[in-house]
């Protein structure tokens, strides 16, 4: 446990004008930046999507067969064949789409 001092007073910080309108501007940089790459991660993760769905309508497999190469439970490989990926992490749609990818070029 660490000990506190109670004795001791924390002095106030004064900032100027100018020390604030930089730390506002900083700010809006920041969210714009985070808005900006949230906006590219969603453009990435329809990508990703709209990839999948094209090699799973080219591979043109059944479920059970989509399943073995996927190494995957029947359930998710439904959600998959039915385009529903909500639940998915955007790295589980990319090491699918590698595997079927992978399968068709072989084939």
């Amino acid at each position: 446990m660490l000990p506190f001092h109670t004795t001791r007073r924390v002095k106030a910080v004064t900032h100027s004008d100018a020390d604030l309108a930089l730390a506002r501007e900083q700010d809006a940089d920041i969210y714009e930046l985070c808005r900006e790459t949230t906006m590219a991660l969603q453009e990435l993760r329809h990508a990703i999507d709209f990839a999948l769905r094209e090699v799973i309508e080219k591979l043109d497999a059944d479920p059970s067969t989509l399943a073995q190469m996927l190494d995957e439970c029947p359930s998710i490989v439904e959600d998959i064949v039915n385009g529903e990926f909500e639940g998915l992490t955007t790295e589980s749609m990319i090491e699918y789409l590698e595997k079927l990818r992978t399968t068709t070029s072989t084939a």
